[in-house]
């Protein structure tokens, strides 16, 4: 009885082991894919990039700012144009789930924009500057476009393996010679579905998984990082765009403001110069209103009514799903005992079995040696003698 209640024990405890083991392994099951360490780095890198080309189109739009009067709205626009639109479409390629999607989007917005002012619409929109010996360079929008392309290239160079890298490449070629910018609003065109398309990629495997909670974590924290630094600038920007092109001169603002101030004079003046007919508009406007302010009251208090009637049903669906969900987890929880006991139950009957054999093996083979232990050099001794006796009564 003490041999069973020993292998009963150890029976559970491997069982508890072994529940144990399944349990961690359904939490390692739940948890979500992490990013690879390339898609880290292509999210890094490109998010990097991306600030390289804030800075640099501000610092060249600076630039070109300068080079026109304060009252050029024309090119004083355009410059107010490019970098709301750059800024607000390259945050739009860039700051994507997929780094993936993140990364070809960008290459081909930096493309478009390059594309634009290279060979594009955009060619002749600002003027470049006159050098030492008499000749002028292209503008700095052009400059800044050809750096940025460049660097985008080389980033996806140092990202992609070099079979992928020429693959995109043409692609990204391509798209940008089928969807050009067309003027200064840069309406970006994505691209990566269609780069999934040209890579035959189907849709559904392209994004995999969202990465750990730190990495997701970490990633609306650059969105919020952005927002922040982004949108006040570019909200400063629109408001100068605005007043720059506001038909509105200050003259007339203030003719509208001395307008309106005449006007609300003459109408408090006849407000205090005729109480009998101001008296007389509160009664009937009061006779008027009370019908629809009865008839709003009536159907709040219906509305009322009827949430609190809904709240009630979704309360008594709420505590029945509840129920429902608590008897399915007592089952299965009953069910997952009996059939561990029943395996318990099966292991220690197959191990008292197994025991049994290996004492009976045991025993018998412990027969066997002492049986040759003690009686095999009896016999050979008996067989030895007579064998003796036989040889001196044949010499006799």
């Amino acid at each position: 009885m003490s041999i069973r209640h020993f292998f009963l024990g150890l029976v559970l405890s491997a069982s508890a082991l072994l529940s144990g083991c399944s349990l961690l392994e359904l939490k390692i099951d739940t948890q979500t894919v992490p990013l690879t360490q390339q898609e880290l780095n292509m999210r890094i890198m490109t998010r990097e990039y991306t600030q390289q080309f804030f800075a640099q189109v501000e610092q060249a739009a600076d630039v070109l700012q300068t080079r026109y009067e304060a009252d050029d709205k024309v090119h004083q626009s355009y410059v107010l144009l490019w970098k709301i639109n750059a800024e607000e479409g390259m945050q739009a390629a860039a700051y994507q789930v997929s780094p993936m999607a993140g990364l070809i989007d960008s290459w081909v917005f930096v493309q478009q924009m390059n594309q634009f002012y290279a060979h594009g619409n955009g060619q002749h929109l600002f003027v470049g500057k006159t050098l030492a010996n008499g000749e002028r360079s292209d503008d700095e929008a052009k400059q800044v476009s050809q750096h940025l392309a460049n660097e985008v290239d080389k980033l996806a160079r140092s990202l992609l393996k070099p079979a992928v890298y020429k693959q995109s490449q043409a692609f990204v070629t391509k798209f940008v010679e089928t969807y050009p910018f067309a003027d200064l609003s840069l309406i970006r065109t994505p691209a990566y579905r269609a780069w999934l398309e040209a890579n035959q990629i189907n849709e559904e495997d392209a994004v995999t998984t969202l990465g750990t909670m730190p990495e997701a974590l970490g990633d609306v924290s650059d969105r919020l990082s952005l927002v922040s630094e982004q949108t006040p600038k570019v909200m400063t920007w629109k408001a100068q765009l605005l007043a720059l092109n506001s038909s509105a001169s200050i003259a007339q603002v203030n003719q509208a403001l001395d307008s309106l101030k005449v006007t609300s004079d003459a109408l408090s003046d006849f407000i205090r110069n005729n109480p009998e007919y101001m008296g007389h508009l509160a009664e009937e406007m009061a006779l008027h209103l009370q019908p629809l302010v009865e008839d709003i009251d009536k159907k709040t208090e219906a509305r009322l009514v009827q949430l609190s009637e809904e709240r009630q049903a979704l309360e008594t669906m709420v505590a029945r799903e509840r129920q429902e969900v608590a008897s399915i987890i007592s089952q299965e929880r009953e069910r997952f005992a009996q059939d561990l006991d029943h395996v318990s139950q099966e292991v220690v009957t197959l191990a008292m079995d197994k025991l049994i054999e290996l004492v009976k093996s045991t025993i018998l083979y412990f027969v066997l040696f002492i049986i040759v232990i003690f009686f095999a050099p009896l016999g050979i001794g008996y067989l030895l003698g007579k064998r003796a006796a036989v040889k001196t009564k044949a010499v006799s």
